[in-house]
């Protein structure tokens, strides 16, 4: 008397190898999704980003300032 379950069919999409070539669209593919979706989230935060970049550009000018006072 066999009381072990028996197995689920196997779908055969699930265990075909892709081959390099589809490897290869697939990557390509997820490469430019993820290319798209960094360029869109790049102009979300621009303007956000944008007065905190200039303030630190402004610290920093101010500090080489104060280090080129300090070697005269």
């Amino acid at each position: 008397m066999n009381t072990l379950p028996t197995k689920p069919p196997r779908d055969p999409e699930v265990n075909t190898i892709p081959t390099w070539r589809e490897l290869a669209d697939r990557f390509r593919d997820l490469m430019k999704d993820f290319l798209k979706e960094g360029k869109e989230l790049e102009r979300e935060l621009e303007p956000k980003l944008l007065p905190a970049l200039k303030r630190l550009k402004l610290e920093i000018e101010k500090l080489i300032g104060k280090l080129e006072e300090r070697a005269k």
